[in-house]
């Protein structure tokens, strides 16, 4: 597992001597493919042998990410309308009235704003985003400064990981299978991006809500909520988890008086906002565009645009508005179903998330990160495969780097997806063949029951 460790770490520093990696795809593939697979092998040995010292894996991770770290933001320039928004707020300007292009903001203009995207669109980030960009922009307004507090969000994960294994009786060793994944390490010290301080925040909310204190869950799930939206989705979860496991119906589902903490959540975005209320309703004017227009990476979703398509249009308007209520109906049956059938707040949020990503339009290969770090819980081989194989989707930049053509291959999604769904399915068969299952995939491992698993260890 040592020998993994630092044979990945020589193939994180030939990432940083490649420079731009944008214009180097194919070479990157060579480095980051290779990195992947002796992080598999770790996982591998990690799983099993669990009596092993929990330093070298800390260790390791954090020299993976202080060496990523001196890699320039070239597989994504979103850190560039971070440092932008944060500078905006810096002059006292709201981040969401003016788009990068606009005149009022021309002042603010340098080398930075070249590698801004879609400039003439608002910004889309919500407002604990917005804070933590002005805060970092006011300490020092660089890309690396940006990336390196979120550096410093990945590494408070890692430790709440590393607490909520003890809590649960687990291997704390266990959070190598994200600690060591190459993909935040690329795309949080690498390339830089906000979504890590949102999933801080929602796996500080979980482990407030397993441990019993109420309000903190509450408040750190509106935190998780301002810094990306998508947590929203666990709403209905701590409803069901802040209410009694016993009783009637009634008590279990709708009593309010036990929930009536939830209050804090909409209190609590409603400040957040306040701020930046000059914008109106402007204030979700990017987010609007985002929703409406952006589609990347998509497998679930296009397969069902392609079946509502008219095959005579290049783009068909309302294939699209009918696959995304037909992606909306699906989660919301999972949602339900994995609320009636899972108890476990981690794993309930695990299939929340992960049916979201794989029926959302856009899935961007740093869109994992919101469900990498329920694998030290629930290590499945088919989200840790699909970790390393989305980076195939970076075969897009190949084209752009060159010509600005952004165009899409059937055969990347083919060999990013195949593997992953024939993976999964196999996962669902072995669960309804209970007695044939592996014991991770079993329903004490899915509940969380650590005593189990550390006997069977």
């Amino acid at each position: 597992m040592l020998l993994c460790g630092l044979t990945m770490e020589a193939l994180f520093i030939g990432l940083v001597w490649l420079g731009n990696l944008r214009q180097q795809v194919p070479l990157f593939w060579s480095l980051v493919f290779p990195a992947c697979g002796l992080y598999l092998a770790a996982v591998t040995c990690r799983w099993r042998r669990p009596c092993g010292a929990l330093w070298p894996v800390l260790g390791l991770a954090v020299l993976f990410r202080c060496t990523m770290l001196w890699s320039p933001p070239t597989l994504s320039d979103d850190i560039f309308r971070y440092v932008w928004d944060g500078r905006q707020q810096a002059a006292g300007i709201n981040p969401y009235l003016h788009p990068p292009q606009a005149a009022a903001v021309a002042h603010l203009r340098d080398d930075l704003y070249l590698g801004i995207n879609n400039k003439d669109i608002p910004t889309i980030y919500p407002p604990l985003a917005q804070f933590f960009f002005r805060t970092v922009v006011a300490i020092n307004p660089s890309l690396l400064s940006m990336k390196a507090a979120f550096v410093l969000c990945d590494l408070a994960l890692i430790l709440l990981l590393v607490q909520i294994l003890r809590q649960r009786q687990l291997d704390p060793g266990r959070v190598l299978f994200y600690a060591w994944n190459p993909l935040p390490i690329i795309e949080i010290a690498g390339s830089g991006h906000i979504d890590i301080l949102g999933v801080l925040c929602l796996w500080t909310a979980l482990y407030a809500l397993t441990t019993g204190k109420r309000l903190q869950a509450v408040v750190a799930l509106a935190g998780a909520f301002l810094g990306k939206l998508v947590p929203a989705l666990l709403l209905p979860f701590f409803w069901r988890q802040l209410g009694p496991s016993q009783g009637t119906f009634y008590q279990r589902w709708l009593a309010v008086k036990s929930r009536i903490i939830l209050l804090w959540f909409p209190l609590i975005c409603i400040a957040g906002f306040a701020p930046f209320i000059s914008a109106g309703p402007q204030i979700f004017g990017g987010l609007q565009t985002y929703l409406l227009k952006w589609r990347f990476n998509d497998a679930a979703f296009g397969l069902f645009y392609l079946l509502l398509k008219t095959p005579e249009l290049t783009w068909d308007e309302n294939a699209l508005h009918g696959a995304k209520t037909l992606s909306s109906a699906l989660l919301l049956l999972i949602l339900l179903w994995s609320l009636t059938r899972h108890k476990d707040a981690y794993y309930a949020a695990f299939v929340a998330l992960g049916a979201y990503l794989l029926l959302s339009p856009t899935l961007h290969p740093w869109y994992l990160l919101w469900v990498l770090p329920f694998l030290v819980l629930f290590p499945r081989p088919s989200w840790l495969v699909f970790s390393s194989l989305v980076f195939l989707a970076y075969q897009v930049l190949i084209e752009y780097s060159k010509r600005g053509l952004w165009q899409e291959h059937a055969w990347v999604l083919w060999l990013e997806y195949t593997p992953f769904y024939l993976l999964l399915a196999l996962e669902l068969w072995l669960l309804r063949a209970c007695s044939r299952a592996p014991f991770w995939l079993r329903p004490a491992a899915i509940e969380g029951d650590g005593v189990a698993l550390s006997r069977h260890i």
